[in-house]
């Protein structure tokens, strides 16, 4: 490949590429348990170079602390990566092993392959996946992990979920390969019986956040959502990170808010340790105010202020306590940050508190309980995020009226079925009760003694 990168240890170094353009090289040295990354001088020239994170700069010092936590976001969690691992024979603590396995098409724009090896001029790779097939396949999750098809795993998302990436073409699934993308991210019901119609529940959530979006700015907050049937119900998320060109599909730098942050995956909750009595005090994971500390790095820092502070809305409305570090995602362009859509926008105060923690992932000042945000909580959220209170009263009250209409404009949308229907009527209920909740709490934001902060 290049001269610039040693030439030796190639069996533990990975290329990275963005297109058919190196970016750079990622090695790992196994003595040391240590990684290293360095860009080529092609693309610290190239007119389209963007840096990896704003802790893996173009110029200076790359810490080997922050490639690690860079390649560890990227990788799946929980039951998916435990299928991976499983499946790969690359044990879960292997982070090089399994960015080498999963890394040809990950979130975002790169592509981790072999070193020394230029991407080929490949040929489109699609295997059509039919309904039938995809229903059977979600049938049989319990017996063959949903992110396994054709002896293959064809997931590299970070996340519990099972998803699938698929390239889709009008009504058309195709898992795709070679010189393709993926477009569209499957999510079916969740196994757990415990979470009854999550998929209704996505959608619901992120169709409103869209009708805010189009009342106040005549754009989409969130990324657009569609039910498929087969007929069990499948959420259907559109790509933000890939665009089509003509017939192509371009990939986007995308990085999440951990990796911006410099974050350990374990550390996407604000209280990494939990909140047991002796460890809840320890909140060095990610928050707003954490966030905040981005505002250097943001292409246009008061806009990308000002979108954190309505995914935080969206928390509070939907009652998404599990709206962590890893839930905010940032396009990368250059050395500069701009904040993405939003996605994984879910209620969880809908859903049984014995079954699923409903501690917000991210405090309000000092709440973490979603009853206990009330005026000053909120004022003080704002000053951690560097947001004008006033500014921010104002939005909060603008979107609790219209999250009042448009929550049961959306439970009455007649793509849900059966049993989704009462279940998004009861979500609407629940958005309408927060908002008149905020409602009662704009008026005093403003008003507290900056002092007592």
């Amino acid at each position: 490949m290049s001269s610039e990168f040693p030439a030796q240890g190639l069996d533990r170094a990975l290329d990275v590429f963005f297109d058919t353009d190196l970016i750079g090289r990622l090695a790992f040295d196994p003595a040391l348990d240590q990684f290293s990354f360095m860009y080529s001088a092609a693309w610290r020239q190239c007119a389209h170079r963007f840096q990896l994170s704003p802790h893996i700069p173009l110029v200076g010092e790359v810490s080997a602390v922050a490639v690690r936590r860079f390649i560890d976001n990227l990788l799946p969690e929980g039951r998916a990566l435990d299928v991976v691992s499983s499946f790969t024979h690359v044990q879960k603590s292997n982070l090089f092993g399994l960015i080498r396995v999963l890394g040809r098409e990950t979130a975002g724009a790169l592509s981790f392959l072999p070193a020394g090896r230029p991407p080929q001029a490949r040929e489109a790779q699609r295997r059509s996946v039919g309904l039938a097939e995809l229903r059977q396949r979600i049938d049989d999750r319990n017996r063959i992990p949903f992110m396994i098809w054709d002896d293959q795993v064809r997931m590299s998302m970070a996340g519990y979920q099972d998803k699938l990436l698929v390239l889709r073409e009008g009504d058309a699934l195709f898992l795709a390969g070679g010189a393709l993308s993926s477009t569209h991210i499957l999510k079916p019901e969740p196994l757990s019986g415990s979470l009854p119609c999550m998929v209704a529940n996505e959608h619901f959530c992120m169709r409103l956040v869209n009708r805010l979006g189009q009342r106040r700015l005549k754009e989409n907050w969130a990324a657009e959502v569609e039910i498929l049937r087969v007929p069990a119900p499948v959420l259907c998320v559109e790509r933000f990170d890939r665009v089509r060109d003509g017939g192509d599909v371009r990939r986007l730098h995308v990085i999440d808010g951990c990796q911006a942050l410099n974050l350990p995956v374990s550390y996407k909750y604000e209280r990494p340790l939990g909140h047991a009595k002796e460890v809840r005090h320890i909140r060095d994971g990610a928050s707003f105010e954490a966030l905040a500390t981005l505002r250097s790095h943001l292409s246009n820092a008061a806009v990308g202020i000002r979108q954190m502070a309505l995914w935080a809305i969206t928390t509070l409305l939907l009652g998404n306590s599990d709206a962590h570090g890893k839930n905010i995602s940032f396009f990368g362009r250059g050395d500069a940050l701009a904040v993405a859509p939003f996605y994984d926008l879910v209620c969880v105060a809908v859903y049984d508190a014995r079954h699923i923690d409903q501690e917000l992932a991210m405090a309000f000042g000092d709440e973490f309980a979603l009853p206990a945000v009330r005026s000053y909580a909120l004022a003080d959220f704002c000053e951690r995020l560097g947001f004008p209170r006033r500014t921010f009263s104002r939005e909060l009250k603008q979107l609790c009226e219209w999250a009042r209409e448009e929550a049961r404009a959306q439970a009455q949308d007649p793509v849900y079925l059966d049993e989704e229907r009462s279940f998004v009527r009861s979500l609407a209920d629940l958005v309408v009760a927060r908002a008149d909740f905020l409602l009662g709490q704009v008026a005093e934001i403003p008003r507290f003694n900056r002092d007592l902060f």
